[in-house]
């Protein structure tokens, strides 16, 4: 069928053969299909091949060897790549703005760093689970793509640390996307280090179970990232409510439509009702297993939502909400 395709639609600048995850029978476009697409479709600037688990590093250099042109690659969870695939296609394919490698626990640093030498102008990166990746590579992917480095996901990367967000706060200066939930070596000093330093661009933050956070963080994220439009604290159990206390009282007022402190046990309403108070854009607040924030507790309190705000009191903290999923 690829073949036919490339041989009437040789133009052709974007393809997505992605697989879905409950496919897991079926390994989806192979090796020996990428040989087609590199030698057919030569334009390409878009690929997508999620879930494609019969891929390997031999595939990847066909790619390098026939995709100059690609500038977004979408390779998630297609688990049998290491960092000699991704080598290949940092030297061949330098004109990649966008990589999409979560799940591809095989790759380490040594593949960050090579793709950092290759792709100077990386816009957004996601290595969320690539639990072999740390420092060293996301310190020189920072240095190295610097102002055009726009999102960067490391979800439950347990390696990334303090370092590695000095390093975005020193040279990424325009950074809009930052997840790092389940990074718990990452703490106070660094999140306010980039607080100040993106603070005219970060827009988006995910950092639930990082442990180390407290207070301090959220505060400085709050008061100095202007355009933060969501964030999440989740299971930060450090958070209470001097994170939000004062705002009011400083004329603050937040753009946030987003906010997870769900499992922020220290929490209560006068933490929720400043929030409320600072954050009249709020579209979505999450509460859930917050004992001292009930729908009662808050009703008690009179507290009134911003219109249009859904608060999430209760389910379990696994189920997620589509509508805030898309920020994340």
């Amino acid at each position: 069928m690829l073949r036919r395709l490339a041989a009437r639609f040789p133009g052709i600048l974007e393809l997505d053969l992605s697989q879905s995850p409950s496919r897991s029978f079926y390994p989806g476009v192979i090796d020996d299909d990428l040989d087609v697409i590199a030698g057919g479709f030569c334009n390409l600037r878009v690929l997508a091949l999620q879930n494609c688990k019969g891929i390997t590093d031999v595939g990847m250099v066909k790619l390098g060897e026939g995709l100059q042109c690609l500038q977004t690659l979408d390779v998630s969870h297609c688990k049998k790549l290491s960092d000699k695939g991704l080598k290949v296609i940092a030297s061949g394919c330098q004109k990649l703005r966008q990589l999409h490698i979560a799940g591809c626990n095989s790759i380490t640093d040594a593949g960050i760093s090579a793709l950092a030498d290759g792709c100077h102008k990386m816009k957004s990166l996601d290595i969320s689970k690539c639990n072999k990746v740390g420092d060293p590579g996301i310190c020189k992917i920072a240095e190295v793509s610097s102002s055009s480095l726009l999102s960067l996901k490391l979800l439950d990367c347990s390696k990334v640390g303090n370092k590695s967000i000095y390093s975005l706060a020193k040279f990424c200066c325009n950074l809009e996307t930052l997840i790092i939930g389940g990074c718990r070596d990452i703490s106070d000093d660094s999140i306010e280090a980039l607080a100040l330093a993106c603070c005219s661009s970060l827009r988006i933050l995910r950092m639930d179970w990082c442990l180390k956070i407290t207070d301090a963080s959220l505060r400085s994220l709050l008061c100095n990232c202007k355009l933060l439009a969501a964030i999440d604290v989740g299971c930060c159990d450090q958070i209470t409510d001097a994170a939000f206390q004062g705002m009011e009282a400083n004329l603050f007022r937040s753009e946030l439509r987003v906010l997870k402190i769900n499992n922020c046990v220290d929490l209560t309403v006068v933490g929720v009702s400043s929030v409320i108070e600072s954050c009249k854009a709020l579209e979505y607040l999450d509460v859930r297993s917050c004992p001292q924030v009930t729908r009662q507790s808050c009703e008690e309190a009179g507290l009134q939502l911003p219109g249009g705000c859904k608060v999430n009191f209760e389910g379990s903290l696994s189920e997620s909400d589509p509508s805030v999923d898309r920020f994340f």
